[in-house]
């Protein structure tokens, strides 16, 4: 069980969820002087309205936030089990609340006022609320309110972490992330499920909303920015932002992601499995230098079950070989529908 902290607005004043109210993060503390940092995950706002109606949710308020969490529903790297999590089951643990709605990227002063219809036909109608776009002060926020009252500042090793936009966020701003946390002497990183095709731009192209509005620009890698400087939303794109990655990359990903499957039009077998081709070798190509988990189940992120395996070999055995320093890439094997990429049997934990 993970306990919760609500930054307080004295110390961190302009750190706010979408609706102004104070960030959460949830901690689990231990002997441990190794953390890991996970951010929650759950898409994004993409337009004024969007981000309003998002406002009104846990996933951009921290209102009626609960004292405490059992983390282990957030997947098996939140086992206390050395059996089953041979790496994290003894580290600090803190689970990031995400409720910016832009990445943890927001840089935007004031608070932006929403109106009911800015393009009805008689002008815009009353303001119907405000939205805070701040993402980028909960990140720092987080870091030092760790840092000043929870004991990180005596910190070995953490790993950033994430799943869905949480992983997204990993792999794109990582190297903001290490920057905070410079007095520590090693920083990596982990991405569960957040490594998207941009087939088209069709993935990159919504995420302009936060790249103008929220001021995304501090949070991006300005080397990938000079380079896709006509569509700069471009460098969230993972295999984009990679290439220039400071810290260590570990990435647990199914070829078969049910996210961006059940986004796309794939409607046969032999169109996913084309997909998960196609995700197989764009993955490779950019992690060619940095270690994975390719696998062949259809999901998104991982609930409270024990993790996969492919012949014997685990994701989270994966991840403590990687972290001793060994590269570890490893492809699961099976077509699109495979039963048999999800099952646990046999783990060798």
């Amino acid at each position: 069980v993970a306990f919760r902290h609500l930054l307080p607005a004295e110390n961190y004043p302009q750190a706010r969820c979408l609706d102004g109210s104070p960030p959460a993060i949830y901690i689990r503390r231990t002997k441990s002087k190794k953390w890991l940092l996970f951010l929650e995950g759950y898409g994004f706002c993409y337009s004024l309205q969007n981000c309003l109606e998002r406002s009104h949710t846990s996933h951009g308020s921290t209102l009626g936030e609960p004292f405490h969490m059992n983390l282990r529903r957030n997947g098996p790297y939140f086992s206390s089990d050395a059996y089953e999590n041979p790496l994290l089951h003894d580290f600090n643990w803190v689970y990031v609340r995400y409720c910016d709605g832009g990445y943890f990227t927001g840089d935007v002063a004031h608070p932006v006022v929403v109106f009911d219809d800015p393009a009805a036909p008689d002008g815009p109608s009353l303001p119907s609320g405000r939205l805070w776009f701040r993402g980028r002060y909960i990140r720092e926020a987080v870091v030092d309110f760790l840092r000043t009252r929870h004991g990180m500042q005596e910190a070995t090793d953490v790993i950033l972490s994430g799943c869905s936009s949480g992983a997204i966020t990993t792999l794109f701003s990582m190297n903001v992330w290490r920057g905070l946390m410079h007095w520590v002497p090693r920083v990596l990183a982990f991405a569960d499920s957040g490594y998207y095709l941009d087939l088209g731009g069709e993935y990159s192209a919504p995420k302009a909303f936060i790249w103008e509005w929220q001021n995304a620009s501090a949070s991006v890698v300005p080397e990938c920015v000079r380079r896709h400087a006509d569509k700069p939303w471009e460098c969230f794109v993972a295999s984009n932002a990679l290439p220039y990655a400071v810290v260590p990359v570990f990435a647990w990903q199914s070829r078969y992601d049910s996210n961006q499957l059940l986004g796309g039009d794939c409607t046969r077998d032999s169109c996913t499995n084309q997909f998960g081709a196609d995700v197989e070798s764009s993955l490779k190509a950019a992690m060619a230098q940095q270690s994975y988990f390719i696998d062949g189940c259809y999901r998104h992120c991982s609930g409270p079950e024990p993790a996969l395996n492919a012949d014997g070999e685990t994701p989270l055995l994966a991840l403590k070989q990687w972290y001793h320093n060994l590269t570890v890439q490893i492809v699961q094997e099976g077509t699109y529908p495979c039963d048999d990429c999800c099952s646990s049997s046999g783990s060798v934990f």
